[in-house]
């Protein structure tokens, strides 16, 4: 591991470009390809724009949900993209680069209620998704089949992930991540309970961002640590687990009380984590943090739409494949294109509770 004043030459973040998207947008993902920028809307469609163009020009909208497009992911073989909404609809696009990508197949009612996570297995063979009705599924990418259900969970799941040996973890809305096998079998529970709150009649909080390191040796479960219910208030967590003990490693708190929330967060291939966080207008947040260190070495904040990135609140975030550029989904309907000073390799969404 490179020490973090080198980190710092080599990523430090620098505003290249925004995109404006009106109405906002809810998460945004880049194509494996690095091509295609993909972002979810509140209006019910899914936003494209060509990222092989230099002027990055907006493609052609793809419609058919009825409600919040909460999370989208993308498989480069058959340029696939998958898009999930908050009334349970799951629609699979092939050919996403197209001037208008066909349906491939559509599940008016994949899940009961808000989709709110999506992930595609290692092998790209099947697609998981989970939901507000409190069970993960998995489907065959080629036709949408139904392969699993991981069903009676008891509580809402807000985020799933994808381990290199086809396994899965999830996490729910009271602090709680589980490590399946795909018969349903539980390998290892961690508990991140610290990043929920029952508070009177008010539950907030839960695991509202999951990422696990290009080893598969650590688990990332991100947050808040709330002080209380209604209109949140609560420090920005990240707490990092070992994967093959369910110990917890470390806790990482990232700002003060009004900067709330963890929104999205990815290990780059360098070691360091990424991690946008949203709270009260103007505390957006962008982290890069060593690990081992739990410290950070770059942050951008205080962050409005018409300065640096990311925006207020930032919802989700997404690493360009080789990565010399990220970008931020913000609710100032505006994505922040960040540029950084040297390449490697790689790359979710949120839903505040």
């Amino acid at each position: 591991m490179i020490d973090s004043k080198e980190l710092l030459k080599k990523f430090e973040p620098k505003q290249a470009k925004v995109i404006t998207a009106d109405p906002q947008v809810r998460c945004v993902r880049f194509s494996p390809c690095g091509k295609i920028l993909v972002a979810g809307g509140y209006d019910a469609r899914v936003r494209r724009w060509n990222f092989a163009n230099a002027e990055t020009p907006e493609l052609q909208a793809l419609s058919g949900h009825h409600a919040w497009v909460e999370a989208v992911a993308l498989r480069s073989d058959g340029e696939l993209l998958f898009s999930g909404d908050s009334w349970g609809q799951l629609c699979c696009w092939s050919n996403y680069s197209a001037d208008q990508p066909a349906v491939k197949w559509k599940h008016e009612n994949a899940h009961d209620g808000w989709i709110r996570d999506l992930a595609i297995s290692p092998d790209g063979q099947s697609l998981a998704s989970c939901g507000s009705d409190r069970v993960a599924r998995i489907w065959s990418v080629e036709d949408g089949t139904k392969k699993h259900e991981l069903a009676n969970y008891g509580q809402d799941l807000l985020r799933i992930r994808y381990l290199p040996d086809g396994t899965l973890v999830t996490g729910d809305d009271r602090g709680i991540v589980k490590h399946w096998k795909l018969d349903g079998a539980i390998v290892r529970q961690f508990d991140a309970s610290s990043l929920y709150l029952l508070n009177r009649l008010q539950d907030c909080g839960g695991v509202h961002a999951l990422a696990i390191d290009c080893e598969a040796k650590f688990l990332a479960a991100g947050g808040t640590t709330p002080k209380n219910g209604g209109t949140l208030v609560g420090a920005p967590t990240v707490l990092i687990f070992d994967i093959a003990t369910g110990e917890q490693k470390h806790k990482l708190t990232l700002g003060g009380e009004n900067d709330c929330m963890v929104a999205d967060m990815r290990f780059h291939d360098e070691g360091f984590l990424s991690v946008v966080t949203y709270g009260t207008p103007g505390s957006g947040q962008l982290f890069y943090v060593v690990r081992r260190k739990r410290r950070r070495f770059s942050r951008t904040s205080k962050c409005r739409t018409s300065t640096a990135w990311p925006g207020i609140p930032t919802a989700s975030s997404s690493w360009l494949p080789a990565p010399t550029a990220a970008a931020t989904a913000t609710a100032g309907r505006s994505i922040k294109m960040g540029s950084i000073r040297a390449t490697n390799r790689r790359c979710t969404c949120l839903r505040c509770g």
